[in-house]
């Protein structure tokens, strides 16, 4: 199982002499129920803390789900040794998450998306609240084809408190196990799509702030740009260069004004989806690999180049923007962001 590196390749009997110091598991060695629900005592590991715990019972539901259907059995990963971080929103969070969803009942979804959901929570290492420093990390869940799998992109931020992603704040932390440590948080992580990438990265968020803009822009018949839809749409694989707040400020110099809000609206979507290629979630190696400059068409065909050898990309205008090698490859469920320092701009109308 290649989604948690925890203990792979144990042998029945192994596991089984080891679990056998903590709990009883039932005789079909196929299938393991740890433990029946709320009936642990003085728990010791990750599994026993979420089964014992009466305010973790739609994550134990989650994780029951995925060890009856799932790719793993995951209660049983979680109650061997190891050595794992594990984000747990609440029964309050978790709810609050269903019901701003419109999902009844967390069984109700798609197992694969159950899976992945639990997977955005865990990290690989025991962190405690104390190690964490403000960054770009990744979860445990994996996106892409399986041939090409990318864990995807999350973000810590310990300016107050522990939070991640931009929303979920740690409420309870360093709840330890003997294989890891749980940090009770306020909110579910959701799976990011590319715009949230914006909102979680905090030198980033002035892009969701240009979105918006660009979403007031109307054409002759009224329509709007529908944007912002390219860039949440799970479904969809893109490659998104995403200017850093820095650059946007370079950019209102450049123009003269002082707020976003005093460029014309249809000037900022044309720029946006300047730096949007719709072929294909493109990683930096893929880039690199082609090992020559070369032209790629962004999403309404203005031609970008990309040059892979000094990590560069030219907007139709010549302008140049570098690409960040220290920010690349932020993955999400739609695609992959890697961050520029310049704000491209499409074609002038001629």
């Amino acid at each position: 199982m290649n989604k948690i590196k925890i203990i792979k390749y144990f042998s029945t009997c192994i596991i089984a002499s080891l679990v056998m110091l903590s709990c009883d598991f039932p005789e079909d060695e196929a299938f393991y129920i740890p433990f029946e629900a709320g009936e642990v005592e003085n728990p010791e590991t990750l599994t026993q803390f979420i089964i014992a715990r009466e305010d973790f019972s739609i994550m134990e539901t989650a994780m029951r789900a995925i060890e009856e259907f799932g790719s793993f059995k995951i209660l049983s990963e979680f109650n061997v040794p190891g050595n794992t971080t594990l984000f747990v929103p609440n029964d309050t969070a978790f709810q609050a998450w269903l019901d701003a969803n419109n999902i009844d009942d967390i069984e109700l979804l798609d197992i694969d998306l159950i899976e992945n959901l639990v997977l955005n929570h865990i990290l690989e290492g025991e962190f405690k609240a104390a190690d964490f420093v403000s960054g770009l990390t990744t979860s445990q869940a994996v996106v892409g084809p399986r041939s090409n799998e990318k864990n995807v992109s999350m973000y810590i931020n310990t300016t107050n408190g522990v939070t991640v992603n931009g929303e979920a704040n740690v409420i309870s932390p360093d709840v330890d196990a003997n294989n890891g440590v749980i940090h009770i948080v306020d909110k579910v992580i959701d799976l990011p799509v590319l715009l949230d990438l914006s909102n979680m990265v905090p030198s980033l968020s002035i892009f969701n702030e240009a979105v918006e803009h660009a979403q007031t822009a109307r054409d002759e018949d009224g329509n709007g740009p529908n944007l912002r839809w390219r860039l949440v749409d799970p479904g969809a694989s893109r490659t998104l260069f995403m200017p850093t707040n820095d650059a946007f400020a370079d950019l209102l110099v450049e123009q003269g004004v002082t707020e976003l809000s005093e460029l014309d609206p249809s000037i900022v979507a044309d720029a946006i989806f300047a730096h949007i290629i719709d072929i294909a979630a493109i990683s930096s190696q893929e880039l690199i690999d082609i090992g020559r400059p070369f032209p790629i068409p962004s999403f309404k065909n203005e031609l970008l180049q990309i040059d892979p050898i000094n990590l560069t990309v030219t907007d139709p205008n010549d302008r140049t923007a570098n690409i960040d090698p220290n920010l690349v490859d932020l993955v999400a469920v739609n695609g992959i962001v890697h961050v520029i320092d310049k704000v491209l701009l499409a074609a002038p109308e001629i």
